[in-house]
């Protein structure tokens, strides 16, 4: 029984809705986007492992002065895809994280590759 409780699936999702200013020098404004930060995992002990992403499409075009900017408004949409894992040490009320994700396809946007690190501790 005790093995049980070590283990327990988690999946979380945050949405985003980004609206952005128009550039005062330049005139540009990008479209509006919805994005979505995932992740699946697998806690096992003090350890999580899983599958983490992040998705965003532009549903509204970027205008130059207020005009379309040719050809198609360059609307972007993105997928994101890597793996995540986590240390929590509740002892010391702290947890460690590593992210790393690469894109799964792009298109008006860059092909990154990325690794974030986090790390949080519990202020008493």
């Amino acid at each position: 029984m005790g093995l049980f409780r070590e283990f327990a699936r988690e999946v979380s999702a945050k949405f985003y809705w980004n609206n952005y200013l128009t550039n005062p020098e330049t005139q540009y404004s990008t479209g509006m986007l919805l994005n979505v930060d995932f992740a699946v995992s697998e806690r096992i002990g003090r350890f999580q492992l899983g599958v983490a992403g992040l998705y965003f499409r532009q549903v509204a075009d970027d205008k130059i002065a207020g005009v379309r900017v040719p050809p198609d408004g360059r609307r972007a949409e993105v997928l994101n895809i890597g793996a995540v894992l986590g240390h929590d040490m509740p002892e010391h009320g702290m947890v460690a994280k590593v992210k790393v994700l690469t894109s799964g396809f792009s298109e008006n946007a860059v092909r990154p590759f990325g690794v974030a690190l986090t790390f949080a501790k519990k202020l008493y």
